[in-house]
């Protein structure tokens, strides 16, 4: 019984301490924030999912999205990251069909609305989101959903609706 004891308490020891390599815990205003001090965001991952309709996308609508990400602290690009994350964190960027231009959305929501502008022409393109560093660096991590935007109907009141 004794060495049933024995070996329970030491396993119970290394299981204790093979939970504190490789993160941290720290306790403020009773909450509790586990890191993982081996993380990297140049590993991140991003993904996203929406309800929205897909083939049927109005200009100057918003599409709804619902994001997950891995290796990345998320915090908004105008705030300070504490000190032992900064070299993780990051934010989300989307953009239409490329990453060469200026972005639609930035955010580090994982819930958003992204704005497709007015002037985007009818047909197929592509939603890009892409994790960049608290500093604008981008990273590897994209996620795209091709989307069909269509024409938007207009009204006209004038000569040409009888008026």
């Amino acid at each position: 019984m004794r060495a049933l004891i024995t070996k329970l308490a030491l396993s119970g020891a290394i299981v204790a301490l093979g939970g504190t390599i490789g993160c941290t815990a720290n306790v403020h205003d009773n909450t509790l924030d586990v890191h993982d001090n081996n993380a990297n965001i140049d590993e991140a991952a991003v993904e996203f999912s929406t309800e929205v309709d897909v083939d049927n996308v109005q200009a100057s609508a918003s599409v709804r999205v619902t994001l997950e990400a891995e290796s990345v602290f998320l915090i908004d690009p105008s705030s300070e990251p504490p000190a032992d994350r900064v070299s993780v964190a990051g934010h989300f960027q989307f953009y239409l069909d490329n990453t060469s231009g200026e972005p639609l959305l930035i955010t580090a929501s994982k819930s958003v609305d992204v704005p497709i502008p007015a002037m985007v022409p009818a047909g197929a393109h592509t939603l890009i989101c892409r994790i960049h560093k608290h500093d604008g660096t981008p990273t590897d991590a994209t996620f795209e959903v091709d989307i069909t935007v269509v024409a938007s109907i207009e009204t006209s009141v004038g000569a040409d609706a009888g008026l």
